[in-house]
């Protein structure tokens, strides 16, 4: 990709995506009035590239993700079962649990997905990224959790209106999370923001994620070996996304 002099990269002109200045970074309502763009093949181009280094730092944060959100359904479907809030005596009431059981065991887990989306962002931003990453957003585990809960509710109704709300939304919402642990924002604030900007091009975004989402399905066809790279190239392409629409503020010092 060849050198570009704008003088505001931020506004990610499709020629090149990679020159940054972190010396400017937009507030939130600035992000979403200035307006943005980008290439879909672009954003491909620059995350692959960017896969190197974080493989294992993606790869082992998405295990302990895994392994929590399954130790939590566990947890939580042995609780419900033994409290009778999960009805097993019909099938009806075993979708009902099952159901309530993965939306609040996912959204206990969405800290530690948080994290790994973060070191997808610090990748994208050029700033240092560890281990640590994915362990260091703990501390706003409530706001997170309820991000999560509120957000999955919403893409469920909608997903029962008729399915493309639920679609719209699904991708509309793909921010959200990184918005509460990187700006501070609160639940409904994260959700409408993430919104409104994906919205500007959501049909580009749905490409992209579309795309990303193909990728990793064929390079998992092969024993799932490919995921390692194609896994965090999702990751990465996400975190350029929000560099692109929002900016990315300086990691905290150690």
């Amino acid at each position: 990709m060849s050198e570009s002099s704008a003088p505001n990269p931020y506004a990610a002109p499709a020629s090149n995506l990679q020159e940054l200045d972190l010396s400017k970074v937009p507030s939130i309502e600035e992000a979403l009035n200035r307006g943005y763009d980008y290439t879909i093949s672009d954003v491909l181009s620059e995350s692959w590239e960017r896969v190197k280094g974080t493989k294992g730092i993606i790869i082992g944060g998405a295990l302990i993700y895994y392994a929590v959100m399954m130790l939590a359904t566990f947890i939580l479907g042995f609780i419900f079962g033994l409290i009778g809030l999960a009805d097993e005596s019909t099938i009806t009431g075993i979708f009902i649990g099952q159901f309530v059981v993965s939306i609040i065991a996912s959204a206990c887990s969405y800290p530690l997905l948080a994290g790994v989306n973060m070191v997808g962002i610090r990748r994208a931003a050029d700033q240092p990224v560890s281990f640590n990453e994915i362990f260091a957003h703990m501390g706003r585990f409530v706001p997170v959790l309820l991000t999560g809960l509120l957000m999955m509710v919403l893409i469920y109704i909608g997903m029962l209106l008729f399915v493309l709300p639920g679609i719209y939304l699904s991708v509309a919402y793909m921010l959200a999370i990184p918005l509460v642990v990187e700006r501070g924002l609160s639940p409904w604030q994260a959700l409408e923001a993430s919104r409104k900007a994906i919205s500007q091009h959501w049909f580009k975004a749905f490409g992209l994620f579309l795309v990303l989402g193909l990728i990793m399905a064929v390079s998992a066809i092969p024993l799932f070996i490919g995921l390692v790279w194609t896994l965090p190239m999702f990751i990465i392409g996400m975190g350029i996304l929000y560099r692109i629409i929002f900016g990315v503020l300086p990691a905290p010092a150690a």
